[in-house]
């Protein structure tokens, strides 16, 4: 029988006591304090792995529990598929590194986490890959948009991501996701379809990625897709040790402009030598690695209000060796494990001898792409591409600033085409 709590702070201080989640004060009475915010008064239940708690399964709750509760994570490896689609459930943490939600991510229909709208506070979501199936980085689109099956069968051939969020529920409403790591090691950590008057947001997050990149967000052509979209990413880092992409993001229309704003997010990323790992679909106008390298392009850029806010180069170039020195080692019993040191900035490789060790599992077709760390697309290739790195319809907004990628970056001044 499920128990209903009030929010009252002596008995939740004296559980946390009790169990030891959390030694000093100060540290109590920021998660009570963010706890009781987030509740705003309503029901908080207790989610324990050792089963003394109110439930022992996140899933579990989050089935019985009513729309606007919220479920406080006591530590454990909760290895589930958790699915909060038609809903508002929070979830909130005791202690980020032994909070863990963790399931197995090679089939693209089965995610840790599957939300729409609430707050995800103080946990780590890691989707695990340890089979290595689906790792593919880019497959055609083959299928019809319009049939359901056709869409679930192709989306098969793909591992899934750590965190899903594309659900109609979402439609007007708002997800902050705050103070979490989030880790892949097969697709993109997140996956992104945005709805109308939504807004998605990630505060002081770290992404870790051993597979796709980072970042993968659309809007969205549905009847709950009708109206604007907001996306906003403050104070994280995001840490992509594989794929040549650490962000895409694809329009689908004109139903659903969609707003990006990036405020302070430091990137470590990997770039390749070699175009063979480049989709050539890749529609970014913004500049290559290669452009960038030019001195009179970066010249052009600072002096038109673009700037990187890493310290010392943006791109640096590193050999073979030296990137085998921070790649995640596959065979690693643990992908919670600390992950290997990656510098701020563009860590551009060397094309290896090794063949092996080139191809990396990857999979693209078509002719080879130009360097982006940033994969564009929309839905026509004629397609207005007013926005965002040449995307149609997504845009970034003028409160972007602080960030690693100069693209990320709102201009102080409008960009001069000429120079293109």
């Amino acid at each position: 029988m499920i128990k209903y709590k009030k929010t009252y702070l002596l008995i939740l201080v004296m559980c946390l006591l009790h169990i030891g989640i959390v030694v000093h004060a100060k540290e109590n009475n920021e998660l009570l304090q963010y706890l009781t915010t987030v509740a705003q008064g309503g029901p908080i239940y207790e989610v324990m792995a050792d089963g003394t708690g109110d439930f022992t399964s996140i899933q579990e709750a989050v089935e019985q529990v009513e729309s606007g509760a919220t479920l406080l994570i006591y530590p454990g490896i909760y290895e589930e598929y958790v699915e909060i689609i038609d809903k508002t459930v929070n979830l909130i943490g005791t202690d980020k590194e032994n909070c863990i939600l963790m399931s197995d991510t090679k089939d693209y229909h089965h995610i840790p986490l599957t939300i729409a709208a609430g707050t995800i506070y103080n946990m780590t979501i890691c989707g695990s890959n340890p089979t290595k199936e689906n790792m593919v980085s880019f497959i055609e689109r083959d299928y019809d948009s319009t049939d359901l099956t056709s869409v679930y069968n192709w989306q098969s051939q793909f591992p899934g991501y750590a965190i899903h969020i594309d659900q109609d529920y979402a439609y007007g409403r708002e997800l902050l996701i705050e103070g979490c790591r989030i880790i892949s090691d097969s697709n993109y950590c997140v996956g992104i379809g945005c709805r109308g008057w939504n807004t998605i947001t990630f505060a002081d997050c770290e992404f870790f990625s051993n597979g796709g990149g980072c970042i993968f967000l659309h809007n969205t052509q549905t009847s709950c897709g009708n109206g604007e979209a907001y996306f906003i990413m403050r104070d994280c880092e995001l840490r992509n040790y594989l794929s040549p992409y650490i962000i895409s993001v694809q329009s689908t229309g004109n139903i659903n402009p969609t707003y990006l704003t990036f405020q302070n997010v430091k990137v470590s990323t990997i770039a390749y030598e070699t175009k063979r790992f480049y989709n050539s679909d890749n529609m970014n106008t913004w500049y290559s690695l290669d452009q960038l390298n030019d001195p009179k392009i970066r010249k052009f850029l600072t002096n038109n209000g673009y700037y990187t806010a890493v310290n010392g180069e943006l791109i640096q170039y590193c050999s073979g060796k030296e990137w085998e020195n921070i790649q995640v080692k596959r065979n690693c019993e643990s992908i919670l494990e600390n992950w290997p040191n990656l510098e701020e900035g563009i860590h551009y490789i060397r094309e290896v001898e090794d063949k092996n060790k080139q191809n990396l599992g990857f999979t693209l077709k078509g002719e080879r792409g130009k360097q982006y760390v940033i994969n564009i697309s929309n839905l026509k290739s004629d397609s207005p591409k007013d926005g965002w790195c040449g995307l149609h319809n997504i845009y970034l907004t003028q409160q972007s600033f602080g960030n690693t990628l100069m693209e990320m970056n709102y201009p102080m001044t409008v960009l001069n085409e000429g120079m293109k």
